[in-house]
C-alpha cells in the first residue's frame, strides 16, 4: 500500500452500514421513484456488493462493530432467510424481476434485526472463536488511516493475479454492476468518514482523457461492450488501468521529473 496522503488522515467517527441501509430504505419508502439515495436506481446484484464494499472498507479502518456484526448469522440461521444461492437472485424471482421489492424485502430484514432486544442479540448463535459480538462495545473510531480506494484497488489486483473467477472472493458472481456496487460502498463509507479519497476522481478523469471513456457515464459499460460481453475481461482491464495510472502519477511524483 501507498503512504497515506494528508487529506486522508484526518476522519472522523465511521457511520455504521446498518444505518446507512436503513436510510437508504427510508428514502425507498418515501419515494415512489428513483434515484435513490447512495444507490441511484435499485439493484439487488449491485447493492449486495455495495455492501461489500462498505464492509471491506470498515475492516480496513479496523471499526468494530459490536453487536452489527451479527446481522448475517441472524439472517441465515435465525430466520433462514439468506437462502444458498444469495438473497438476491431468490428475492428477484420472488417479485418478478421488480429490483425495489426485492431490495426492500431485504431492508426490512436489516430494520426487523436493527429492533432486536439485547437479549436477543446475545442469543444468536455464533460459531467463530472470541467474545460474543453483542458483548462487545462498537467503536466506529477508526483504528488506522483510511486507504485509498485506488490502493483498494491495487490490492484486489493483487489478490486475483492471474487466476481465473478469483474474483469473485470480493464481489461473488463477477459482474461489472456488482463491481462498481463495491467500489461505491467503498468510497461512501470513506467520504461518510470523511476522508478526502482525491486520487479516485483523478483517476476516472483520466480513463477519459486517455482512455477515452464518455465523459459523465460509468466505466462499465465501455469497458464490458470492449471486452465483447466478458465482465471478468472488463473489471480486470479497469484493474489493470488502475496500476498504469499509479504507476504514470508515481513516475510524475519522482525527484528529477518534471
Amino acid at each position: 500500500m501507498s503512504q497515506q496522503p494528508a487529506s486522508l488522515v484526518d476522519v472522523k467517527p465511521v457511520v455504521p452500514l446498518l444505518d446507512v441501509l436503513l436510510r437508504i430504505r427510508e428514502d425507498m419508502r418515501s419515494r415512489a421513484t428513483g434515484p435513490y439515495l447512495y444507490i441511484g436506481m435499485p439493484d439487488v446484484d449491485r447493492v449486495m456488493c455495495f455492501i461489500g464494499g462498505y464492509g471491506e472498507c470498515l475492516r480496513s479502518l479496523g471499526i468494530e462493530e459490536g453487536a452489527d456484526s451479527l446481522f448475517g448469522e441472524w439472517f441465515r440461521d435465525v430466520k433462514k432467510a439468506w437462502p444458498g444461492r444469495g438473497w438476491e437472485p431468490v428475492y428477484l424471482e420472488e417479485f418478478h424481476g421488480d429490483q425495489k421489492r426485492a431490495l426492500l424485502k431485504f431492508l426490512d430484514f436489516v430494520a426487523e434485526f436493527r429492533a432486536l432486544s439485547p437479549e436477543a442479540l446475545a442469543s444468536i448463535p455464533w460459531h467463530f472463536s472470541g467474545e460474543h459480538p453483542a458483548a462487545r462495545e462498537p467503536s466506529w473510531i477508526p483504528a488506522h488511516p483510511p486507504t485509498p480506494t485506488l490502493d483498494m484497488l491495487l490490492e484486489v489486483r493483487r489478490e486475483i493475479g492471474d487466476v481465473p473467477g478469483r474474483l469473485g472472493m470480493f464481489i461473488g458472481p463477477i459482474d461489472v454492476r456488482r463491481m462498481a456496487g463495491f467500489i461505491d460502498g467503498y468510497r461512501l463509507c470513506l467520504a461518510l468518514a470523511g476522508a478526502r479519497d482525491e486520487e479516485y476522481p483523478r483517476f476516472q478523469r483520466w480513463l477519459q482523457e486517455e482512455k477515452g471513456l464518455p465523459p459523465g457515464q460509468e466505466w462499465t459499460s465501455p469497458l464490458l461492450q470492449a471486452s465483447q460481453g466478458d465482465s471478468e475481461r472488463a473489471i480486470r482491464q479497469l484493474l489493470a488501468y488502475a496500476a498504469e495510472f499509479r504507476s504514470l502519477s508515481q513516475k510524475r511524483n519522482a525527484p528529477g521529473e518534471g
